[in-house]
């Protein structure tokens, strides 16, 4: 496969998943789904660093982020997606290179935190705080931690879900994938 055959290859498959990934975006309009939805497309713009790189994988990641805001009407879907959720699979290639297992747990812990507050802060300025703890009231000044604390249990399970469906896919999916593509 000649150089230019193989770009022109790339760039068409990493448009089939952007594509892919930002529909994936629009069920955020679903009402329930801005939080589910940024943390599948995120996944499948992961697939990329499996078959091409992981700068393949972020250039998709930019131009889902980017189709996202210009068409997708849901500011939580879309900076959850951008803060977190969009680049965090592929992330997590580098962070499975920390071999101390609690410093790995922490590193991961600490970006997920530092995600959700610059993706709070930028939220708390779009909409109301009531409007983004709708629902808690009865908690009073308790119901950003209790959301937090909340966060970082989806966060934990979600990480070890990604680590199942990733294991999944490389044993399954990958090989009949690359097969087709060769």
């Amino acid at each position: 496969m000649s150089r230019s055959t193989k770009i022109a290859f790339s760039v068409a498959f990493c448009g089939i998943v952007t594509a892919l990934a930002t529909v994936f975006m629009f069920m955020s309009l679903i009402p329930s789904f801005a939080y589910v939805v940024p943390a599948f497309a995120g996944m499948v713009i992961w697939t990329i660093s499996e078959h091409m790189s992981v700068k393949w994988a972020y250039m998709c990641f930019a131009a889902t982020a980017l189709l996202s805001f210009m068409l997708i009407p849901e500011p939580e879907a879309n900076l959850f997606f951008v803060f977190f959720f969009g680049y965090y699979p592929t992330l997590c290639i580098l962070l499975e290179k920390i071999k101390n297992k609690p410093l790995r747990f922490i590193v991961k812990l600490a970006i997920f935190n530092a995600a959700v507050v610059a993706a709070y802060n930028i939220l708390v300025i779009l909409l109301s705080a009531e409007e983004m703890l709708e629902g808690m009231e009865f908690l009073g000044d308790l119901a950003v931690y209790v959301f937090w604390a909340g966060g970082n249990i989806a966060f934990i399970i979600y990480d070890i879900c990604m680590k199942t469906i990733k294991e999944a896919y490389i044993k399954v999916i990958k090989p009949k994938v690359s097969s087709k593509l060769k």
